[in-house]
Order: C-alpha cells, then sequence, then structure tokens
C-alpha cells in the first residue's frame, strides 16, 4: 500500500476525496453520495477521536497496573481497528471515483439498449427528470401504456 495508508486518517484527509465524487444525475440535490459519506466518515471519526482521548487519559491516571493495561491496549485496538475501517472506506470511494467495476465489468449495448425495449434508459432518466420538476405523466398515457422515447 502506500504511505499514506500507514498514516492517521483524519476528516481533513478523507473529505476532498470524498467532495471529488460526482453527483449523481438520478437524485436531487440534497441527496447526493457523498454527503452520506462525509456523514459517516465524521460519525467514524468523532467515535475514533473520543476513544482515543478515553485511551489516553486512562493510562494518565494509574490506579492498578494491570488493569490499565488491559484497558490501553482494548483502547489501542480500537481504535487501529477504526483507522483500519476508514483506510478501507477512502479506498472504496476512491475506486468508486475512478470506475474500476465500470473498466474490469463493461456493459455491452444489449444491456444498455434492451431488445424489447429500446428506450427504457430515455424514458427513465426523462421521468426523473420530470418528477423533479413536478411534471406528470398524462393520465391516458399511463392507461393505455403507451411507450415511446418521451
Amino acid at each position: 500500500m502506500s504511505s499514506q495508508a500507514t498514516s492517521r486518517i483524519t476528516i481533513t484527509s478523507l473529505k476532498p476525496i470524498i467532495k471529488s465524487l460526482p453527483a449523481s444525475p438520478l437524485s436531487a440535490e440534497a441527496v447526493q453520495l457523498s454527503d452520506a459519506l462525509e456523514a459517516i466518515a465524521e460519525k467514524a471519526l468523532a467515535s475514533t477521536s473520543s476513544t482515543s482521548t478515553s485511551a489516553s487519559l486512562s493510562s494518565s491516571t494509574t490506579t492498578t497496573t494491570t488493569s490499565n493495561g488491559a484497558g490501553s491496549s482494548l483502547d489501542a485496538l480500537k481504535v487501529a481497528g477504526h483507522q483500519r475501517r476508514l483506510t478501507q472506506m477512502r479506498d472504496s470511494i476512491i475506486r468508486i471515483r475512478n470506475g474500476n467495476a465500470m473498466n474490469a465489468y463493461p456493459l455491452t449495448g444489449s444491456t444498455l439498449t434492451p431488445a424489447n425495449d429500446p428506450h427504457y434508459y430515455t424514458r427513465f432518466r426523462n421521468g426523473v427528470r420530470n418528477a423533479e420538476q413536478g411534471i406528470q405523466r398524462p393520465w391516458w398515457k399511463i392507461f393505455f401504456n403507451i411507450k415511446g422515447e418521451e
């Protein structure tokens, strides 16, 4: 792995990667994958910082050496686990951003334009855009199941 993988991940190093994800054309402006991932990262880093703070407090006050040794090692394992999951999250976000799955598993023409309904995805995309603007499909097109490019 890179040297960045071994260093401690912070919210300031993770936010630019999350914000570099493109906006989804199928969801509204308020609902984006990057916003959800940012909230998840903030929660994970908040719990990591509180765990590391409690680890430093428990190691600074020594009552008995056996209990503190076990407690601090447990806290260290928790922090290491959080960092490992954050590293996995960062690497996953980078793979999504780079489109590794699209390169590994390219879509065929028959997948993009099904033979039984070649304009399916065009209608789907237009339907989502119209729904965002509050435009409904005419009742007679729904009733008679009229399809087309629209």
